[in-house]
């Protein structure tokens, strides 16, 4: 297989061309789906435009109080400021020729099909430098059947998990430099500290990239020496820069473990530069002494994080109230375990973990036989840890069919010259191929997917235009309502909501699911307690109908059942039975 240096220009022609068929596929299937409108965005991506319109009235930069949602005092989000500059970028270009407010909605619909070029060149770049146009060829294809209709790039899709796909992505394409040029694990490490400081969901992903790196100078020697000082001082130097743009200097001490704080900027430059000082003295030596180095680095860095912060040694999820575990998280879809039983589990599962099993076991093998072992490594400690999240929560499912993406193309690629160089037909690489797609593995589960019937209640919306209108009209207050509708009561009116799916509002969740599922009487008691003024009725909604099978005589299935409370005064109703209630005193 012939390879194609970092700089060739068939490469990057093919990159190009790749990278503006994605973009202009996701505006397609936006517009298509009928995503090219701000008004058909989800709850995140709703409470993500919210944060950045308080931002444009005039809230503080380092402020991310949202104090409309939750119990008095509202709720300091944990989502990271930075998420927000693209966006903004975008709107003060637009803002030269369009109204301020139609700027951010074109803004909030053009980013995410712009951010999916940050994914393409993370794997040309390692396609390019793993192997030769057949290697790019593939990694193209192979790369179009999972991100052409990738929900996190469609349009609307503007919360913070495309550019933690884009910064992984690019990562691994420059950490597959093989030469391990200073420049290539400069970029890596630019990107692992820009994902470290965008959310936590990639902090496992940063830690194997940070260990795969640390080894590989360990075992290489000199060789390595200027690399890892690269990759350990730009880890540093940037994850610093960020914390300072991001972190008001009032709360350089407070320590978060669910966003970018205190010891995550710790760990990244004590073992930043950590590496980078061990590889600049201990290059030279034996291998003894430089896996001594990295043991006290590694010493260093576990005694800081116990010191400063030993709560984080396990999930900030632990700490919620048994309601709030029950009632919420574990009914929260992405949050949910890969076995977890699901109505179309026999379809989504194979789709989700298929091709991340297949990475897998091709890497492994590769690694057995001594081809590109260090590349294979690499690919296989960052599936092994996605596919042991995703056992945990299916959300991480994504960040498998991105990892899978250079090894099964280089898996297909090597069949292909092999049956090229033999003169021999073989259609092995178009089977390999087919088992490399997600959708092929998806396919089998839709002949066993459930019928449909007993399934209409997520068809249910809450919130509608006109609902919204209504209540908008009303005194401000707190409204009480199903989570999914919180953002856009945010959004479209000056009210607060008691909830929404957001784990630091874990007192407003235990609040709202406990008033939900207490008798009328004693809901009443609660809600008076709550301060809440409205409640948005919902029958037929998923969630009023998980809460009322729950608890059968609670006031979600009341609500459900039509039976309100007398103290529960309608003010507006909907034909479909939405209905926005006034709390009487």
């Amino acid at each position: 297989m012939r390879y194609l240096t970092a700089g060739a220009p068939t490469g990057r022609v093919i990159g190009a061309c790749f990278g503006l068929l994605m973009v202009l596929s996701l505006l397609v299937v936006s517009a298509v789906s009928g995503r090219l409108s701000i008004s058909a965005m989800e709850a995140d991506n709703v409470m993500r435009l919210v944060q950045i319109q308080d931002l444009l009235k005039g809230l503080g930069w380092f402020d991310l109080h949202q104090v409309r949602l939750g119990l008095s005092g509202g709720t300091a989000m944990h989502w990271s400021r930075l998420a927000d500059v693209p966006v903004l970028v975008i709107k003060g270009v637009l803002d030269v020729f369009l109204p301020s407010q139609r700027a951010l909605e074109i803004a909030c619909l053009v980013w995410p099909p712009l951010s999916v070029l940050l994914v393409v060149w993370g794997l040309m770049t390692g396609a390019r430098k793993l192997g030769g146009r057949t290697m790019l060829v593939f990694t193209c294809i192979i790369a179009a059947t999972i991100l052409f209709r990738h929900p996190n790039f469609l349009s609307g899709s503007i919360d913070h998990h495309n550019l933690q796909l884009g910064f992984l992505a690019i990562a691994l394409g420059f950490s597959l430099d093989r030469n391990r040029a200073p420049v290539s694990l400069a970029a890596a490490g630019a990107a692992l500290a820009s994902s470290i400081a965008i959310g936590v969901e990639v902090y496992a992903f940063v830690g194997v990239f940070c260990v795969f790196h640390a080894l590989d100078w360990a075992l290489t020697g000199a060789a390595a020496r200027r690399g890892a000082m690269a990759f350990g001082g730009s880890l540093a130097l940037l994850t610093t820069v960020f914390f300072s743009a991001s972190i008001a200097p009032a709360g350089y001490g407070v320590v978060h473990c669910d966003a970018l704080s205190l010891v995550t900027l710790s760990a990244a430059v004590l073992g930043g530069t950590g590496l980078a000082g061990a590889a600049a003295v201990l290059s030279d030596k034996s291998l003894v002494w430089r896996m001594f180095g990295l043991g006290i680095v590694g010493i260093a860095c576990a005694t800081m994080l116990l010191v400063l912060a030993p709560q984080c040694l396990g999930s900030p999820l632990d700490e919620l109230p048994p309601i709030v575990r029950t009632l919420w998280l574990e009914k929260v879809d992405e949050a949910r375990p890969l076995f977890a039983f699901r109505p179309a589990m026999a379809r989504e599962m194979p789709f989700m973990a298929g091709i991340t099993v297949v990475a897998m076991a091709v890497s492994a093998w590769r690694i057995w036989i001594g081809a590109q072992r260090r590349a294979h490594v690499l690919f296989l400690a960052l599936l092994l840890a996605d596919f042991v999240l995703t056992l945990q929560q299916v959300r991480f499912y994504t960040f498998g069919h991105l990892f899978a993406v250079l090894p099964l193309a280089l898996w297909v690629a090597s069949l292909f010259a092999r049956g090229r160089e033999t003169g021999e037909r073989s259609v092995t690489y178009v089977l390999a191929l087919a088992v490399s797609v997600p959708l092929v593995w998806g396919v089998p589960g839709i002949f066993f997917a459930p019928n449909g019937r007993g399934m209409t209640a997520s068809a249910y919306a809450c919130g509608s235009a006109a609902m919204l209108s209504a209540l908008e009209g009303q005194p401000d207050g707190r409204v009480l309502a199903v989570a999914d509708v919180a953002p856009n009561i945010l959004r479209y009116t000056r009210h607060s909501v008691l909830h929404g799916h957001y784990h630091r509002n874990a007192a407003g969740i235990e609040a709202a699911l406990s008033i939900f599922t207490a008798p009328s009487g004693e809901a009443l008691n609660l809600m008076r307690n709550a301060q809440v003024d409205y409640v948005l009725s919902c029958p037929g909604h998923a969630e009023m109908n998980m809460l009322a099978t729950s608890a059968p005589h609670g006031l979600a299935a009341d609500l459900s059942a039509g039976t309100p409370p007398g103290a529960l005064k309608i003010i507006h109703r909907e034909p479909d039975g939405e209905t926005l209630f006034a709390v009487e005193p």
